[in-house]
């Protein structure tokens, strides 16, 4: 079972302090959602965790994106491609081939050219259904819909009659007749299908959203890969209704990758950060392709903990040719307008990740093959609302890995606009630095890049100071 944990660390004067617990997250199911349990507790705790049960999921959640067993299909059933889209084009650009049942094989219907009834259709997934067509059409892979459905009469609830599938979509909708599942010839074809492929992905319900009783190919699908699971063929379940049909029948669940909660692994395949997991100290196990990345990983770093636009990175990453420079930036959009830009530019010592850096910078730089010779924050926004928040950005975690990871002599360049919020990140990086930090320049010290970010402009353009501070690791 998931649980949830909370371990105390009591301080050597015996008191407990909610700033020194030690969070741990053993729920992987609901790391798709923000809730004060997984994600709004991390904030006040010195250190968050994923348990066994998390990691292990997580890794197993990891395998969908795997290609490495090919020929690899997706099954694709239930409702909704628009809200799906990006998901479903990325198995288009990953798998060698899919096949569409459920609601979503009307929407492929239709942009294929098959005639469909108008109240079968997503009329605003329409753009989203050609460019999955395209890329699938690009890639020269097949996408595969029902040849045949069962259908319900509306005048009587007992009556069920298997029907050619664009004769139905075409004309038999108005006549009484609704789709409920799909029919035997489909599951002959994908029964022939299934044999040349070595990983089959099954996500989502093959019915079309009526009562279980009604459903019949779920049942037979699962007999289809049981069968393919005994020929080392690699199966991925998802979704409750699709697990419980496969295993059912199964005489082994661990022959299986299974995955209950549909929702997390489609908010997965579509690219976007889980919350529950970005919370994690050890977040994304991440595995940067530093060769990749830049031209010589031998050179020293820079990284930048909230890099903004990335203006500051780019002119650094012009004037010091010799050193790779890093931005770990959490807004999304901004990290890939500046990857966008990095492209453009051809820079090969310079880079960018979307990331909440507090809980992600040990396992990001730690992998780098160089040195990691200087680490800069600049001007966290302030929230003067919330005292304990105004310097919110640097947290005892954050603190301590960039002491660990810096090189001896290697800098920490902290700056802000506010007086108090610069004073406050200099105190967190003494007070956890373990006695590795000293300060090598303070007060109203010059800039000593010679190149200022958006806001250091703006501000010193309508005359305001700058609070400056330079740690050096001894």
């Amino acid at each position: 079972m998931s649980s949830l944990l909370q371990v105390k660390v009591i301080p050597v004067n015996g008191a407990p302090c909610l700033t020194s617990s030690i969070f741990v997250n053993d729920s992987f199911s609901l790391s798709h959602k923000i809730r004060a349990s997984t994600v709004g507790i991390t904030r006040f705790c010195y250190a968050s965790l994923a348990g066994f049960h998390f990691e292990e999921e997580l890794m197993q959640l990891l395998k969908i994106n795997d290609t490495t067993r090919r020929p690899y299909i997706a099954i694709i059933g239930g409702s909704n491609f628009l809200r799906k889209a990006p998901a479903l084009h990325l198995l288009a650009s990953q798998c060698d081939g899919l096949f569409f049942v459920g609601k979503l094989s009307f929407q492929i219907m239709n942009g294929l050219g098959i005639p469909v009834s108008s109240c079968l259709i997503e009329k605003n997934a329409t753009k989203e259904v050609l460019q999955l067509i395209e890329i699938a059409h690009n890639r020269n892979i097949p996408i595969y819909y029902p040849t045949d459905l069962w259908c319900l009469n509306s005048n009587n609830n007992e009556q069920l009659e298997i029907f050619d599938s664009a004769e139905l979509l075409s004309g038999l909708i108005s006549l009484g007749w609704t789709p409920v599942d799909i029919g035997p010839s489909t599951l002959e074809r994908i029964s022939s299908l299934l044999s040349s492929y070595k990983k089959i992905l099954w996500i989502g319900p093959t019915s079309f959203d009526l009562t279980e009783e009604f459903s019949v190919g779920a049942t037979q699908l699962g007999q289809i890969l049981n069968k393919a699971s005994h020929n080392s063929c690699d199966i991925i379940l998802v979704g409750g209704a699709v697990c419980k049909a496969v295993k059912a029948i199964s005489d082994s669940s661990s022959q299986y990758t299974a995955f209950e909660n549909e929702s997390i692994v489609w908010e997965f395949l579509k690219g976007r950060i889980l919350p529950g997991i970005a919370a994690l100290d050890k977040s994304y196990p991440y595995q940067i392709p530093w060769d990749d990345v830049f031209s010589d990983t031998k050179q020293p770093l820079f990284v930048d903990i909230g890099s903004g636009n990335g203006l500051f990175l780019f002119q650094m990453a012009r004037n010091w040719e010799g050193s790779n420079f890093l931005g770990l930036e959490m807004n999304e959009k901004l990290v890939v307008r500046c990857l966008q830009d990095v492209a453009s530019a051809g820079k090969r010592n310079l880079y960018f990740l979307s990331t909440n850096a507090t809980s992600t910078f040990r396992s990001i730089v730690s992998s780098y093959p160089g040195l990691l010779t200087l680490v800069s924050i600049q001007c966290p926004n302030p929230d003067f609302n919330k005292e304990q928040n105004r310097w919110r950005m640097v947290r005892r975690m954050l603190v301590e890995a960039v002491s660990d990871l810096l090189q001896v002599n290697g800098k920490i360049y902290l700056q802000s606009d506010v007086e108090s919020v610069l004073l406050g990140m200099k105190e967190q990086f003494i007070s956890h630095g373990k006695g590795q930090l000293v300060v090598d320049s303070d007060g109203r010290m010059e800039n000593p890049f010679g190149v200022v970010s958006d806001w250091e402009r703006h501000v010193l353009a309508r005359g305001a100071p700058m609070y400056r501070t330079m740690l050096r690791k001894v």
